[in-house]
């Protein structure tokens, strides 16, 4: 896989980690009245994956970004 392949992958997963970390909060905590307690829980645990998820697409992009000798932020 090339690095600009990989770079594109890594933005791409961090923009769908996002948008679903969002989702799952706002199901979680603005609709919590509306689901059994076992789904709470679990979109709460969702909550924390989805961050660790965005956490490793941050970093293979990081990985990205000094293969092609980009400035790192």
């Amino acid at each position: 896989m090339t690095a600009n392949t990989l770079l594109r992958s890594a933005n791409a997963a961090m923009v769908i980690f996002l948008a679903l970390f969002l989702i799952v909060a706002y199901m979680a905590w603005g609709m919590e009245a509306q689901f059994p307690l076992m789904l709470i829980a679990v979109l709460h645990f969702l909550q924390i994956f989805l961050a660790g998820l965005f956490k490793v697409s941050y970093v293979v992009r990081l990985i990205a970004q000094n293969q092609l000798g980009q400035v790192l932020r």
